[in-house]
């Protein structure tokens, strides 16, 4: 009779220690960043538009954002990220009667998926690098001395990678790192009066990068 009491405590005790155990150690995990983002922009058709040719934005971004570990290891995974950028500042200026704002700054909602690979240094420290593709939608800024139903807007293609440096507290970590992303697409486009024209962008260069710290929860 006891050793059946016994087996049943062990089975029971291996049962919970099943489902409880990938909990604690999983490491998959989801998290908020932030950080300033320094988007450098080069474009003739930039020139045309506000006579120069070279801009830096300055935006902070907030993201959230994780990684799910599909292999055994707990090393390979994918991972997605939805951030939002609001600009503060651009080099941009221009004596003109009509004064537009830089085109490419503005509000900007950034969905991204990327392949993730996680490192462990130590047993409470991890590298996290990740490379994927971002589409970025910016609503540009108001404009002074234009009709304010008129929007400027841009949609771009990013290819993105990042590196991160995590700490682990149990289950939850605090961690610092970088973005970059490089734009492979830019369409811009003019909205007003309900009618909206556009054309991509075709020469130039766009490049942001981006200093963040963040906290995540491992499962």
């Amino acid at each position: 009779m006891e050793t059946n009491k016994m087996k049943k405590i062990i089975l029971a005790l291996a049962v919970l220690a099943a489902v409880v155990c990938p909990v604690f150690a999983g490491e998959s995990w989801i998290g908020v960043t932030t950080g300033p983002a320094f988007e450098m922009s080069n474009s003739d058709d930039y020139k045309d538009q506000i006579g120069e040719s070279f801009v830096t934005d300055f935006n902070w971004d907030v993201n959230v954002e994780g990684a799910y570990y599909f292999n055994e290891a707990e090393t390979m995974g994918i991972g997605a990220k939805l951030g939002f950028g609001f600009n503060f500042g651009t080099t941009f200026d221009n004596d003109l009667p009509v004064k537009m704002d830089n085109p490419a700054a503005g509000t900007r909602i950034a969905p991204a998926v990327t392949f993730q690979y996680r490192l462990g240094l130590t047993d409470a420290l991890d590298l996290r690098m990740g490379a994927g593709l971002q589409y970025v939608y910016t609503i540009c800024n108001g404009t002074e001395g234009m009709p304010s139903d008129i929007d400027i807007y841009m949609h771009n293609l990013e290819v993105v990678a990042n590196a991160d440096v995590a700490y682990s507290f149990g289950s939850f970590q605090v961690f610092g790192g970088i973005d970059l992303g490089v734009s492979v697409m830019c369409y811009q486009g003019v909205k007003a009066g309900g009618h909206s024209e556009g054309d991509f962008i075709t020469d130039g260069f766009q490049m942001s990068v981006t200093p963040r710290v963040g906290v995540s929860y491992a499962f």
